[in-house]
């Protein structure tokens, strides 16, 4: 499972205009659309949020997964069509969590959840596993 959000969306959004913001949203969407394959899927989760499950994929491969969506995002210039201004880069920070024997819905999403907010707190723009926070005395399973 990855967890995606638009780094500073709001402040994107109050100063371009919900349209632009919009654009936003499909950009990272079509980033998402282009790194899933197979039987994955990606979809909206809430706001400026994205999810991916990816079935049958290592953690180590999904964390691939998730960079490649992560520097997708960023390649691309924003440049408002009616005056052709730049509008910069847009970044995306990914937290990746693991399906584990046991786990419900919920508690796989709450660990995606808190390793994308680790990887806010690490300065954005960056993809953290759980591997990464988790505490050392903890097994540390391989397969996501």
């Amino acid at each position: 499972m990855i967890l995606t959000d638009i780094d500073h969306f709001k402040k994107f959004n109050d100063t371009y205009g919900h349209l632009t913001g919009d654009h936003v949203l499909r950009l990272v969407a079509v980033s998402l659309k282009h790194n899933v394959k197979g039987q994955d899927i990606a979809a909206r989760y809430g706001g400026e949020e994205f999810a991916v499950i990816l079935r049958n994929t290592m953690l180590t491969q999904a964390v691939t997964v998730a960079d490649h969506i992560r520097r997708a995002v960023q390649s691309k210039e924003l440049m408002r069509r009616s005056t052709g201004e730049t509008l910069g880069r847009v970044t995306i920070s990914l937290g990746v969590a693991q399906w584990r024997k046991g786990d419900d819905v919920a508690s796989v999403l709450e660990r995606a959840d808190s390793c994308l907010y680790a990887a806010k707190a690490a300065g954005r723009n960056c993809v953290i596993a759980e591997t990464a926070i988790e505490k050392p005395d903890k097994a540390q399973p391989k397969i996501a």
